[in-house]
């Protein structure tokens, strides 16, 4: 029995995102590295929105997102694209950090988010799963 909910993964071992009472972590990388930067920025954004979806919430309630590059120096590109995707609204605007690692392979990005995940009877103080916190 567990109260903590998995979303699968494509990788043995690893879940592409979890979800415990009111937050949701989710991971956001391209299904294809042998794309270029851009094609897999898009396809990351996609996989963190699928993530976010399935675990009962979206990219308007994203508490943090950690973005990982290949290369810093292709951060201003990186910028626009999340602007574009992230919208005009400050309501929405997670804290955002973003580093340069070295990758296994050809991948070039990826996106750890936290967010959270609204109570189903639209009561904010409430606990989700009535377990008290």
């Amino acid at each position: 029995m567990s109260d903590i909910l998995r979303i699968p993964g494509n990788v043995p071992t690893r879940s592409w995102g979890s979800a415990y009472k009111d937050f949701v972590w989710a991971l956001g990388m391209s299904d294809d590295f042998s794309l270029g930067f851009e094609e897999q920025a898009r396809r990351a954004f996609d996989a963190l929105d699928r993530g976010l979806a399935a675990a009962g919430t979206d990219r308007t309630r994203l508490i943090n997102v950690q973005v990982y590059l290949y290369d810093i120096g292709r951060k201003g590109e990186f910028d626009r694209w999340w602007a574009d995707w992230i919208g005009d609204e400050p309501q929405h605007w997670p804290m955002r950090s973003c580093v340069q690692v070295t990758f296994a392979g050809n991948n070039k990005i990826e996106l750890l988010a936290v967010a959270a995940r609204p109570d189903p009877d639209g009561d904010p103080d409430s606990d989700p799963d009535g377990g008290g916190g």
